[in-house]
């Protein structure tokens, strides 16, 4: 019992630090202009770092209420995390690959079919990108019911993440087949990546509630 209490704050401790990272490369992959193999490297660590930290969001929110609400949100978020690394990936390959046959064609015609053929490929990794859109907004709503009634996380938190979560789901699946933001509607992922950001914050800082709880928990 107490080996099993110890690995849960581990994981709390780890999963908010990781979920810090991960947030960080997401925000540095999207929105700061990087040397190609940074940049890669940052969009590729966003999803298992995601998934370390939705594991210790999990430990901390089942302390207060066990039950199959938040062990399903960490299903659909490690799913997603997974699912976003093979998004990234497959969408680097692709434009990589077709911007080296796009720029050594022998002539505009055979640049066009390139293009074309590029534009086909588009229809994978955006598929796969509303996949991910869909798994995380699921996590993040069933994260914010849980928080509602959590001392360390509250309705506040747990309302943003409904609405967020609930908005990104709603748009995915009103514009699909392709994301909204290729759709020219609102993309609200960075509205949920924000909404994680403070979840991990919250998260580390429920580390001295977790280990008195954790504690008060353990017999002697």
């Amino acid at each position: 019992m107490a080996h099993q209490s110890d690995l849960s704050l581990s994981w709390i401790r780890v999963g908010g630090v990781c979920g810090l990272l991960g947030i960080g490369a997401y925000l540095a992959a999207a929105f700061v202009p990087l040397p190609d193999k940074l940049g890669y490297a940052a969009a590729f660590a966003f999803g298992p770092l995601l998934a370390v930290g939705t594991v210790g969001l999990y430990h901390c929110l089942a302390l207060a209420h066990r039950g199959p609400l938040v062990q399903v949100a960490a299903i659909a978020a490690i799913a997603g995390s997974v699912t976003v690394l093979i998004m990234l990936s497959t969408q680097q390959a692709i434009f990589g690959v077709m911007k080296r046959a796009i720029a050594g064609a022998s002539d505009p015609a055979s640049a066009d079919v390139y293009r074309k053929v590029a534009d086909g490929l588009d229809a994978v990794h955006l598929g796969i990108d509303v996949a991910w859109d869909v798994l995380i907004s699921v996590a993040v709503i069933l994260f914010g019911i849980a928080m509602m009634r959590h001392p360390r996380f509250g309705p506040v938190m747990g309302v943003l993440g409904v609405a967020s979560g609930g908005l990104l789901l709603v748009f995915n699946l009103w514009y699909f087949p392709v994301p909204p933001a290729a759709a020219n509607s609102i993309d609200w992922g960075p509205f949920v990546a924000l909404w994680m950001l403070a979840a991990f914050l919250l998260l580390l800082r429920a580390v001295p509630w977790a280990r008195e709880k954790i504690a008060r928990a353990t017999p002697n």
